[in-house]
């Protein structure tokens, strides 16, 4: 598997790729995270190539999966399919699998109702609209290649050293409170197997919700992590009187309840934390905050 974009979520998913026998293949912008890479690097790992090498290797000569987590950027649309559109559709006969990882954000703002993958972008903002213009420009890309595209909308991610835990570490002292707000989110361990699952269960042109089974208030999911901590809940702030930048707002402003229905039928998925609860306290156990 080849991954365009080599953060958090891919650095989970390539462990479970080796178990399955796969060679794993990661780019990066960065010169010194491949430096470091190599550094640490243990036999059997995976390969951490520039994203601009791509071009000058012969990868994808015998590639059969691909991975697409690079975000959109503003007036250049998707990296990946900028860069290496001929590229990808020279090799298009051999690949396999091709997933892109999106986001919820291009559903917008439903007003805390539940939302599926048939269900319209209503007002999705800046990131909602470069994530919605992304999906349609790999959709149209793949038909016309005969690519097996599966596009996978992500709630928010957190994990072991991303999370609520990590964040009261780290001495947040507040949180936002805004009635009826909603946000899903999902374990990076659980984003792992739903890829995987798809790459062993093939289903051209889906779209998946991950999403796990409770969406919840951040204030919610804070006084949980307070409590495994033995601390007292966090001041709560209203929204109208906090101080956030544009994006904060923005994040307020769209509200929804991500619905992951489809990832169990199609996939046969079972989450390993179907909600915040289980997930925080799997980390607070381990100490991975």
């Amino acid at each position: 598997m080849l991954m365009f974009g080599f953060g958090y979520t891919a650095s989970f998913l390539q462990k479970k790729l080796k178990d399955l026998g796969f060679d794993v293949i990661g780019t990066s912008r960065h010169q010194d995270n491949i430096d470091d890479h190599d550094t640490r690097r243990q036999k059997g790992s995976y390969e951490l190539i520039l994203f601009d090498a791509v071009h000058h290797t012969k990868h994808l000569d015998t590639v059969t999966h691909v991975l697409i987590s690079a975000p959109p950027v503003a007036m250049l649309g998707d990296p990946v399919l900028h860069a290496y559109h001929e590229l990808l559709k020279k090799h298009a006969h051999h690949i396999q699998w091709l997933g892109y990882l999106s986001s919820t954000g291009v559903y917008g703002d439903h007003q805390g109702k539940w939302v599926d993958e048939s269900s319209p972008s209503v007002s999705p903002g800046t990131q909602g609209r470069l994530r919605r213009d992304a999906e349609k420009a790999w959709v149209s890309f793949a038909k016309t290649c005969d690519l097996p595209l599966h596009i996978f909308r992500l709630a928010g991610i957190y994990g072991p050293q991303r999370n609520a835990l990590s964040r009261l570490k780290r001495g947040k002292k507040q949180t936002i409170y805004k009635k009826d707000q909603f946000f899903s989110r999902i374990h990076v361990e659980d984003i792992a197997a739903i890829i995987i699952a798809s790459v062993q269960k093939i289903h051209p042109f889906s779209i998946y919700n991950v999403s796990d089974d409770e969406p919840a208030p951040s204030h919610v999911v804070d006084d949980y992590a307070a409590s495994l901590m033995h601390r007292p809940p966090l001041e709560r702030v209203p929204f109208l009187k906090a101080t956030l930048s544009p994006m904060g707002k923005d994040f307020y402003t769209h509200n929804r309840r991500v619905s992951n229905a489809k990832i169990k039928q199609e996939l046969c998925i079972k989450l390993k934390y179907p909600t915040y609860k289980e997930g925080l306290k799997k980390i607070h156990d381990n100490g991975d905050y």
